[in-house]
C-alpha cells in the first residue's frame, strides 16, 4: 500500500485512482489523520444510499439538497447496473 501527502495525491489524483481500482489502495495523510483511497463497489442501491445519508450528516462543506440528491440518483444508478453483473 502506497502511502503519501494530501499535496503529493493532488498532483498524482489520476494515476493513484487507476492504481486504486486496480487493486492498490493509498493511504493519503493530512494533519496527523489518514484516509483511504480505494475503489468501492456499493452492493446494492440501499447501501448506497445509506453512503449518502451519512455524507449528509457528516461535517462537511455545505451543499445543497438538490447536489446530494443528484448523488444519489446517479449512485442507485451505478449500483444497480453493478448489481446485475
Amino acid at each position: 500500500m502506497h502511502t503519501c501527502s494530501l499535496s503529493e495525491a493532488k498532483s498524482s489524483l489520476g494515476r493513484l485512482a487507476d492504481e486504486a481500482l486496480n487493486g492498490r489502495p493509498t493511504v493519503i495523510a493530512r494533519g496527523g489523520k489518514l484516509l483511504i483511497l480505494r475503489a468501492y463497489d456499493p452492493p446494492t442501491p440501499d447501501e448506497f444510499d445509506a453512503l449518502i445519508d451519512e455524507g449528509i450528516a457528516s461535517d462537511h462543506f455545505p451543499l445543497t439538497a438538490a447536489f446530494w440528491e443528484g448523488v444519489r440518483v446517479r449512485g442507485r444508478k451505478l449500483a444497480r447496473k453493478l448489481a446485475v453483473k
